[in-house]
């Protein structure tokens, strides 16, 4: 049987959890490989939520190394985001062509929290703003920083911060998340009614391209759609948060290109490197940049647009793009079957599954009761990892993986729930 060795003495202090938990995670990680992570003892357990949905491409790539240790040779390893370098510039441009802003241009970022406080900033800035407000929806996730972690939708997650720093952001109302069951309509019409009222107030609305950890809550066909004709028609920005959804997450290079939305601006971090090196992003339309023909951009990071984090972007763009994106049409072909094996489990195990959601390999089972701490136990002795929050359990492997283990790991989570319900 697989056990975890639990490291008590550890002086990493980590997020999300306390000293004393006995924490499933606390297993030692020696080296990691394609879709496995490899322990102290040589055994391999599958990492099925790519990280933190994070290794888009596999763990070790040897593409991505190599790319990285050539142009650490040049001895580049630190200029200041204001000196011109080739492969930042290669990188935005490439980023802007492969995104629905066609004219812009990016502000990079160490992450995707001040990504996403970074296109806030931007936002507020807009010289055709009425008002300073910013929409989100209820059941969403923007970051962990304290003043970005302010946009989640009222858990205890927003409400510690919210507390400790006596934050006041003037930025509800909160947007209710759509139901599938009316196709959102009681959504956009509460969403309509906010805006007719205070519009005047309202900036801008950040969305998730695809709910990302707030519970992959998915969009009813067509509802990204009404939401653009609505926002357009009060003049309110559209930031669309992409860094767990984007680079081939949900079978597109970016999730909102399952909509015909057009963002005034997209942001990003996680899959852009592949978590080979911190880094983030956001792409802003031209309309906006113009703000800035002749007024200073207040905004500006020590290792924004680090060389060697283009870099590696630039070997990651390459590997999502090689051979007609064959990596990203693998997980939208992959994401299918997965969809259909989770509606299969939905309605074989009720008794212990309340709700599945996803699309491409960006999904989670959700649990009733205390079943989820059950499965978590049962995936370690199968050597499976995946993240879960709350009662969800997400199943997000890498894009590239190989699809017979993806159909191995699969079998061996319905193991699991035939386990359990009986």
């Amino acid at each position: 049987m697989f056990t975890t060795k639990v490291l008590r003495q550890a002086k990493t202090l980590k997020p999300w959890s306390t000293i004393t938990s006995n924490h499933l995670l606390d297993f030692s990680i020696k080296r990691a490989s394609g879709s496995y992570y490899i322990l102290k003892d040589n055994s391999k357990i599958v990492d099925f939520s790519s990280g933190l949905m994070v290794t888009n491409l596999g763990h070790n790539n040897k593409y991505i190394n190599k790319k990285m240790k050539k142009f650490i040779d040049k001895g580049l390893l630190y200029s200041p985001p204001s000196i011109l370098i080739d492969e930042r510039e290669k990188l935005s441009q490439r980023l802007i062509e492969n995104s629905p802003i066609k004219n812009g241009k990016v502000f990079y970022t160490n992450g995707g929290a001040d990504a996403n406080e970074s296109s806030i900033y931007f936002a507020r800035n807009n010289k055709k703003n009425k008002g300073n407000r910013i929409l989100r929806f209820e059941k969403s996730f923007h970051g962990g920083s304290s003043y970005i972690s302010s946009f989640l939708g009222g858990d205890k997650r927003r409400n510690q911060k919210l507390n400790h720093f006596n934050l006041d952001l003037q930025i509800d109302n909160i947007l209710p998340n759509p139901s599938m069951i009316d196709n959102g309509k009681k959504s956009l019409e509460i969403i309509e009614n906010i805006l007719n009222k205070n519009s005047d107030d309202i900036c801008a609305v950040l969305i998730e391209g695809s709910s990302g950890t707030g519970g992959i809550y998915t969009y009813p066909e067509n509802y990204l759609n009404q939401l653009d004709i609505l926002f357009k028609k009060h003049n309110i920005l559209v930031i669309v948060d992409e860094v767990m959804s984007g680079f081939g997450r949900t079978g597109k290079v970016f999730a909102i290109e399952h909509s015909n939305l057009k963002p005034d601006m997209i942001t990003m971090a996680k899959g852009l490197t592949n978590g080979n090196i911190p880094m983030g992003g956001v792409i802003i339309s031209e309309e906006l940049c113009n703000n800035y023909k002749d007024d200073i951009v207040w905004n500006g990071l020590t290792y924004s647009g680090h060389p060697l984090a283009c870099v590696t972007a630039n070997a990651c763009l390459d590997l999502y793009l090689k051979n007609d994106k064959e990596v990203i049409r693998n997980c939208d072909n992959l994401g299918k079957i997965l969809q259909t094996k989770l509606k299969i489990y939905k309605e074989k195990y009720p008794e212990i599954i309340k709700d599945v959601r996803g699309i491409g390999l960006l999904s989670c089972i959700e649990f009733k009761d205390e079943y989820l701490k059950l499965v978590i136990k049962k995936l370690y002795e199968k050597r499976i990892n995946t993240f879960s929050n709350d009662n969800n359990l997400f199943i997000s492997p890498p894009l590239n993986i190989d699809e017979k283990l993806f159909l191995e790991t699969m079998d061996k989570i319905e193991e699991i729930l035939i386990e359990i319900n009986t």
